[in-house]
C-alpha cells in the first residue's frame, strides 16, 4: 500500500508587533504526531521557525540570534498596511520567513495528498488567506484543510475569507485522521487516546530545535471573562507527572534542549500532584534546565515550597496572572486572584531567593467599562512589590463573556473587522478614550519597568 503523506504549515504573522517567546504550533504537532504514528508520512512548514537552515542560508547567518533566554526576534518586513488599520501610527510587518523561503522549502516535499493549515489570533488572519493561495498555487490538484484557534472562533469569517475545503474546528486529532482517511484513502483508525497514551507533539520535525514548548494539561478549569481557553478546549484534563518527565527527558538528552516553555492555561491546579513532581524530578535528575511560564500562573497557588522548587528546578521567567486590583472585577473575571495571593505569592518567591528580574505580573487594560485609573492602580501596586508589569491589552475574543459584555454596551459588533480586535491598536478604548490616551498608559507601565531596571542595575553596581 503506498504511503499517504500530509503536509502541515504554519502561516506567517502579519502585525504591529511579534516576538519568538518559545513559540510552536503545538496543536498543529500533536496532528503530526497522530498522523505519523497512524502510518503518514508527514512533512512540516513552519514560517516562524527562526533556526530553519534554509532561512539561515537566505540570511547568511550560521545561526539565529537568541536572547539568553531562548527567545529572539522573527525576520520582520514592513508590508502594507491594510486600509481598516491605515490610522494606526505604527509599521504593519510580516514576521517570519520570507515567502520566497518557505516556496523553496516546500520546492523539496514530494506532493502531498492533504495539507493541514493552523491559525492562532483572529486578527492574524490575512496571512493565513496568503498563506493556503500560495499553497494552492504550487499544489493546485492538493485539498486544504484549516484548523486553529481563529478557524474555531470564526468559523463563518474563515470560511467566506481564507475559502478552505475543509474546516477543522476545536481540538483537532480526531477530525484530523478521520478527514486524512477520508480524502487520501489512508489509514482511518479514530484517535481517542487519553493525553499519556497520545504521542508528543513532533518537535523532532524541527531541522534545529533549539527550544520546546511543553503542555502538561489541556483546557483551563476557570472560565475567565476575557479567555476563550473553554471554547478551543472544553474538557479540562491532565497529563501525568511521569509522562511530562519523560517528554523533558527525551527533547533535553536526544536533542540536546534546554529551554521549556510550559503553555497550560492552569499549570498550577493541584500543584502538590502535578507540578511540583515534575520540578522534583528535574531537580533529582541533575538536568540543567530553564523553564519559562509565559502563559502567566495563578498566584494563589505558590506557597513556599514550590517557591523553592522554582528556584532549585531553573524555572527562569515567571510570569503570574493578576489582571487587576479591582475586587468587583476580580470577582466578575472567575475570582482566582485576590490582591492578597499577589503579595502572597511574591513574598514567598522573592524569599526563596527568586531574583524581581525573573518575575513579571500581567495587568489587564482596555476592557469594557474599565477606566485609566483602576489600570495605574494596578501598575502601581505590582511595583510596590519591586517587579515588573506585563501590561496586556485586552481583545474582543468571539464567543468570550467580555465579547458579549462589548456587543451589549454598543462597544463591539459583530460586522466589525477583526483587523479591528488587534491588541496593539486597543480595541475598545480606542473607541471610549482614545489611542493616543490608551498609549500613554502603556507608555507609563514601561516607564515604571524601566524605572525599576535602572534601580536593579544601580544597586548591584
Amino acid at each position: 500500500m503506498t504511503i499517504k503523506s500530509v503536509l502541515l504549515f504554519n502561516p506567517w504573522i502579519y502585525d504591529f508587533a511579534a516576538y519568538d517567546f518559545w513559540f510552536k504550533p503545538l496543536g498543529l504537532l500533536s496532528i503530526a504526531s497522530v498522523l505519523r504514528q497512524s502510518g503518514y508520512r508527514v512533512d512540516l512548514v513552519d514560517c516562524l521557525d527562526r533556526h530553519h537552515p534554509a532561512l539561515l542560508q537566505y540570511l547568511k547567518q550560521e545561526r539565529a540570534s537568541d536572547r539568553p533566554d531562548g527567545t529572539g526576534k522573527f525576520v520582520r518586513r514592513e508590508i502594507e498596511k491594510p486600509a481598516v488599520l491605515a490610522h494606526v501610527p505604527r509599521k504593519y510587518c510580516r514576521y517570519g520567513m520570507p515567502p520566497q523561503v518557505a516556496r523553496q522549502i516546500l520546492d523539496d516535499i514530494e506532493p502531498p495528498d492533504l495539507i493541514m493549515v493552523t491559525s492562532f489570533m483572529t486578527y492574524w488572519y490575512p496571512a493565513v488567506v496568503d498563506a493556503v493561495q500560495m499553497l494552492r498555487q504550487k499544489f493546485p490538484a492538493v485539498k486544504i484543510a484549516l484548523g486553529g484557534i481563529y478557524a474555531t472562533l470564526a468559523p463563518q469569517h474563515a470560511r467566506a475569507n481564507v475559502k478552505p475545503d475543509y474546516l477543522i474546528v476545536g481540538e483537532g486529532e480526531v477530525e484530523a485522521i478521520r478527514l486524512a482517511a477520508k480524502t487520501t484513502g489512508g489509514p482511518g483508525e479514530d484517535f481517542m487516546a487519553a493525553l499519556d497514551e497520545a504521542p508528543w507533539p513532533a518537535l523532532d520535525l524541527y531541522p534545529n530545535l533549539k527550544s520546546a514548548a511543553i503542555i502538561t494539561s489541556r483546557g483551563c478549569p476557570y472560565s475567565c471573562s476575557f479567555c476563550a481557553s473553554k471554547i478551543v478546549a472544553p474538557r479540562y484534563q491532565r497529563r501525568s507527572p511521569q509522562n511530562v518527565l519523560a517528554e523533558i527527558r527525551q527533547w533535553h538528552e536526544q536533542y540536546g534542549v534546554v529551554h521549556f516553555a510550559f503553555f497550560d492555561d492552569a499549570l498550577l491546579i493541584r500543584a502538590n500532584d502535578f507540578i511540583k513532581p515534575v520540578l522534583r524530578g528535574v531537580v533529582r535528575n541533575n538536568w540543567k534546565l530553564h523553564f519559562h511560564t509565559p502563559n502567566g500562573l495563578t498566584p494563589r497557588f505558590i506557597d513556599r515550597e514550590l517557591a523553592d522548587l522554582f528556584r532549585e528546578a531553573g524555572v527562569r521567567t515567571i510570569r503570574l496572572s493578576f489582571e487587576t486590583t479591582n475586587p468587583q472585577r476580580q470577582k466578575s473575571m472567575s475570582a482566582k486572584v485576590s490582591n492578597e495571593d499577589l503579595q502572597q505569592a511574591l513574598t514567598h518567591l522573592i524569599s526563596a531567593g527568586v531574583s524581581p528580574d525573573n518575575i513579571g505580573v500581567y495587568v489587564m487594560m482596555g476592557l469594557p467599562g474599565q477606566g485609566v485609573d483602576e489600570v495605574i492602580d494596578s501598575i502601581d501596586y505590582v511595583h510596590s512589590f519591586g517587579v515588573k508589569v506585563n501590561l496586556a491589552s485586552f481583545s474582543p475574543i468571539p464567543g468570550t463573556s467580555e465579547w458579549r459584555r462589548a456587543v451589549a454596551q454598543g462597544l463591539w459588533a459583530d460586522s466589525d473587522d477583526l483587523l479591528l480586535s488587534n491588541t496593539t491598536i486597543f480595541p475598545i478604548w480606542s473607541r471610549t478614550i482614545g489611542y493616543n490616551e490608551a498609549f500613554h498608559v502603556a507608555q507609563y507601565a514601561k516607564a515604571m519597568n524601566e524605572k525599576l531596571s535602572n534601580s536593579g542595575m544601580n544597586a548591584r553596581e
